[in-house]
Parts: structure tokens; sequence; C-alpha cells
């Protein structure tokens, strides 16, 4: 309104505040689990909370869970997979002393190295039992002194491995025969069985569309799993990760190699480069440390690179000799590797086409940080002072990138660490358009040093 009587007039206007984005280092990991949340997900940040959702099984079909965990990633949205009607479980009907069926709690042909044994006992008159379960012919479990009305809860509240289906029926005392650990008979479970894993693992990526945050995908695949598979598997997580990268949800996804040999890790090396040749993805050579590259790469600032960084994991296996590295390096393969003085190290931190991990996570942040910032002004006024404050806000955002070192000027200093232009013309006026053309520029990290050295006489 205008003045009349001398005063002062003042008019409160709401200033754009950028938001603050979603830390980066957030796994989606898709796999087989023991339990199946109602929700479909879940969100873990501790190994505790994973068992609590999850079940304790879960520890053996995704592996990678606790090595992301152990390495510091920022966080995990575990996608199970859905497997009624698809999978079945591991089981066996004992009917020798006693009588009682027991089923794996681990689903699919996994479950098939799972083997037990029972020794009789009497106690006090009441006959109970010894039950040792063994996982790939190692002892895991031991209960002791079960009784009949116990063997149920017993093994569904304190087992990681098995669960009783139907009633439990225990030999009587007269009837029994006490075994001595001499006579142990060890007992296999079977009958466990896949689908298809590709028919498995695509409905479970499509979830993934559904959280935003997520930047970095891995799907857990067992051994048995064969190359082939495997491939098209992972040729699913590079379209996934593709086409979130249009929607300027950029993702970097990670696959493993499989491989109980150096030679068998070779050959399907060369397989896999083949068709995964993409900035999005990460082929991780052993297979057995995928996931603890994701999660220390989850642990780092955007802008870090993994390279030569340590993991935190006992061992590697199989271990990866120098020529053996060498030829996975050619292919745009990560090598994790025993290092004399630095412990078990990721050798050098390249996505599948070559270019360094942290420039590609460096980019995405930038995508993800002018999307956020874009968004506050759709529906605002497309005038001069409209323009001008959509692009300070994105000056602000790209000072902030330079500040913390993830934009660089160019070596000798003449090209500044990004550019920034926001117009319309007359046509774009016309129809609502905003234009941004942005240039920006990495920082990348040391790989290689060359040294020259001169002995003067």
């Amino acid at each position: 309104m205008t003045l009349i009587i001398p005063g002062v007039e003042v008019k409160v206007v709401k200033e754009v505040l950028p938001p603050q984005l979603a830390p980066s280092g957030i796994l989606g990991l898709i796999g087989l689990t023991e339990k199946i949340p109602t929700q479909g997900l879940g969100r873990v940040k501790s190994w505790n909370r994973f068992i609590e959702l999850f079940g304790s099984a879960s520890a053996y079909t995704m592996p990678e869970v606790l090595q992301a965990l152990s390495n510091g990633v920022s966080e995990l949205v575990i996608i199970p997979l859905e497997y009624k009607d698809k999978i079945t479980k591991a089981n066996h009907t004992h009917s020798d002393q006693g009588n009682f069926k027991l089923e794996s709690k681990i689903p699919g042909t996994l479950g098939n190295e799972i083997a037990y044994s029972v020794f009789w006992k009497s106690i006090s008159g009441n006959i109970a039992c010894d039950l040792k379960i063994y996982f790939k012919e190692k002892l895991v479990e031991t209960h002791r002194n079960i009784k009949e009305s116990d063997f149920l809860k017993q093994l569904e509240h304190n087992s990681s491995f098995l669960r009783v289906l139907d009633t439990v029926s225990f030999p009587k005392q007269e009837n029994s025969s006490q075994n001595t650990p001499t006579q142990e008979v060890r007992i296999p479970l079977a009958n466990g069985s896949n689908e298809s894993w590709n028919d498995l693992t695509s409905d479970a990526i499509n979830k993934l569309k559904n959280e935003p945050d997520v930047d970095m995908v891995m799907v857990s695949i067992p051994s048995t799993v064969d190359i082939d598979a495997a491939k098209e598997i992972y040729s699913q997580i590079s379209s996934h990760c593709e086409e979130m990268s249009k929607k300027s949800q950029g993702r970097i996804g990670f696959a493993q190699v499989i491989g109980s040999s150096e030679q068998e890790i070779s050959e399907n090396a060369v397989k896999l480069s083949e068709t995964l040749h993409s900035d999005r993805m990460v082929l991780v050579a052993p297979a057995s440390t995928a996931g603890a590259v994701a999660g220390m790469i989850g642990s780092l600032d955007y802008f870090q690179s993994p390279t030569f960084k340590s993991l935190s994991i006992a061992s590697v296996s199989p271990s990866l000799g120098v020529e053996t590295q060498e030829a996975l390096l050619k292919q745009n393969i990560v090598p994790v590797v025993s290092y004399q003085g630095r412990g078990i190290i990721v050798l050098r931190g390249l996505t599948s086409d070559g270019d360094q991990i942290s420039v590609r996570r460096i980019a995405d942040h930038a995508v993800r940080g002018v999307k956020s910032i874009s968004e506050l002004f759709i529906g605002r006024l497309n005038n001069e002072d409209g323009r001008i404050a959509l692009k300070q806000k994105l000056i602000a955002f790209l000072m902030q990138m330079e500040k913390e070192g993830a934009l660089v000027p160019s070596t000798d200093g003449s090209d500044p660490a990004f550019k920034v232009n926001v117009y319309s013309s007359q046509t774009d006026f016309a129809q609502g358009i905003v234009r941004i053309d942005m240039a920006v520029r990495p920082v990348r990290a040391i790989d290689f040093i060359y040294a020259t050295v001169l002995v003067q006489v």
C-alpha cells in the first residue's frame, strides 16, 4: 500500500533456501533373506537391526551386509527377493530314533549345504538330545540337552540354520541307544532349489526406483549362480543405473567377478567386461570382497577416491597374483589385494569404462544438487530477478563443492572450477522454460607418480 502518514512499511520476502542433500553412500542391496518385512524392504544402519528385520539366517544369504557395515557404509536399503512359490527350502524328515521334520531357515540351494547330527541321552530318566549343525562342512552350532517339549522353541529362537516343521516325537527311553562322538552320523538336508535369478531380481530392482536417495546398487548372488546368469543380472543393474541417472538420481552398480581360482576369475572377468562397459558399473574381484568395497566407498566423502584405501576384512580368497592384477586392471576391473604395509586394499578404484569412481560420484552429486535447487524455483516468476536468484543459488552450491575440494580449476589456473549460465530465450519464455548451462571440473585422485632422479657427480 502507499503510505500517507509518515512511517515505515516492511515487506517480508521469503528467501529460497537450498535443501540439504541426502548423505551419499547409501547402498541398495538386493538378496535372499530369511524374513521379508511387511513393507517389502528395510533400512538398516547396524547389524542388530538387520538381524531383527530379516532374520539371523540372512547373515549367510547376504554376507555383503556385514562387510558393508564393517567398512562404514552410510546406510543400507535392503530389498529382499520375493521368493514365495519360486524358491524351496532344504529339508529332511528324521525318522531314525525319534520323528521330526527339519527345514533350513536359509532359502534356496544354499540350504543344501546344511547337515546335522543327533546324540541321544538320558537326563534324570528323560530322553534329551544334543544337536550339532554343520554348514559347508563346518560346525556352526551346538544345542545341548534339548528336551522334546523344548525342541521346536529351541531351534526357532536360538538357531540361525534350522527350524522344526510339524510335530516332534523323541524316542522312548527303553528303545533308545546312546551314540558316542565316534559314531556321529551327519545327515544332510536336501531339495532346496532356486528359480531363475533373473526373474527374481527384476522385480526387486524396480522397487529401488522408489528410493531416491540410494546412490549405490548391488545384488547378493550366491556362488552357485553361473557366470552367464550373473551377467544378465548385472546387465539389469547397469540398465537401472542408466535409467535413474536420466532422472537426476545417478547411481553406481557393483558387480562381483565370481570364481574360486585366479584362472576362473580371469575367464569370468573377460565375459563381464565385454558387456558391462559403463561409467555406472564397478566390477570387483574377487567376489568375496565386493560388499566391503561398496561399504568403504559409502563411508568416503563423495569426492574421495577408494584407490589404495584399506578394507576391514580378514582375508582375500582367492589371492590375486601380480599378473592377474595387471590383467584385471587392463579390463577396468577393481582388484582387491593384500599389500605389504597397508593390509587389504582396493588397488585402483575404476568404473568399468576406465574412469575414476570418485569422478562419477562428484558428477552425480552436482546433478542431484542442481536438480534439488532448481525444483525450488518451479512455479516462480520467469523474470530477470527470478533467473538471477536461481543462478546465485547454483553458484553458492558449486562454490561449496569447490571449497570442499570436489571441484578444482585447471592445473594452469586459466579455467575456473565451474561455469554457470541461466537464461531464457523469447521462445522459451513463452513456454515457461528456463535453461541452465553448467560446466564442472571434478578433482581427480593421484593414481600414478613418475619420478626422475638426477644423480650428480
